[in-house]
C-alpha cells in the first residue's frame, strides 16, 4: 500500500545492495518487488470499469485516505494463496527463488507501511478466503461505490477526483458527500 515511487526507490536500492551478492538475479528480484502491485491496476479496472489507469492512484489514495471505513481490496498478487503458488513454481523453476524474494520484500515494506504509518494492520487482507469471509460479514465495503456514500470522505492527495468519478461513472462529489 506504499506508493508506486516508494516501492520502486525501495528496489532499486535494495536490487543494488544485492548486486554485488547475486549479481544478474537483483534484476529478477527488483523487478519483482515493483510489478507485484500490476494487481492495484486490475482491482481498479474491475471496481471502477475505467481503462484509463492514470486513475489508479487517486483511487488508491481515495482508499487509503478512508481506510477507516471498511474498504477491502483484493490485491490478488498479495494474498497468501498466490505466495503459495509462487513458492511451487520456485520448486520448478528456481530462478523464480528471486522473484519470490523481491514479492516477499514487496510485501514486508507493506505491512511496515500498513503497521508502522498508517496503524491499521487489518486493512488489507491477505488471503482470498479471508477477503470471502470478510466481504460477507456487512461490516466492510468492496467497492468505490460504496465508499462514495459514506459520510466525511478524506480526499486529501485525491487529484482530480471530480473528473475521475465522472470517468468511473460515479455520483458526483457533491452527492456523495465529499467535501472539496
Amino acid at each position: 500500500m506504499s506508493s508506486l515511487r516508494v516501492h520502486t526507490i525501495q528496489s532499486i536500492a535494495a536490487s543494488a545492495a544485492l548486486y554485488p551478492v547475486i549479481g544478474e538475479h537483483a534484476i529478477p528480484f527488483g523487478l519483482a518487488a515493483i510489478f507485484i502491485d500490476v494487481d492495484h491496476v486490475i482491482e481498479y479496472v474491475r471496481d471502477t470499469g475505467s481503462l484509463d489507469i492514470r486513475g489508479v492512484f487517486s483511487y488508491c489514495n481515495l482508499i487509503e485516505n478512508n481506510l477507516d471505513k471498511g474498504f477491502l481490496v483484493l490485491n490478488i498478487f498479495h494474498t497468501a494463496e498466490f505466495f503459495a503458488l509462487l513458492v511451487f513454481l520456485a520448486l520448478l523453476y528456481p530462478v523464480l527463488v528471486y522473484v519470490l524474494a523481491g514479492w516477499a520484500f514487496h510485501l514486508c515494506a507493506d505491512l511496515f507501511h500498513l503497521i508502522v504509518t498508517l496503524r491499521k494492520p487489518f486493512a488489507r487482507v491477505y488471503s482470498i478466503l479471508e477477503y470471502v469471509y470478510r466481504s460477507r460479514n456487512g461490516k466492510n465495503i468492496t467497492s468505490i461505490r460504496e465508499l462514495l456514500q459514506k459520510d466525511n470522505l478524506r480526499t486529501e492527495k485525491v487529484h482530480n477526483l471530480r473528473g475521475w468519478l465522472r470517468k468511473w461513472g460515479v455520483m458526483c462529489p457533491a452527492e456523495a458527500g465529499l467535501n472539496q
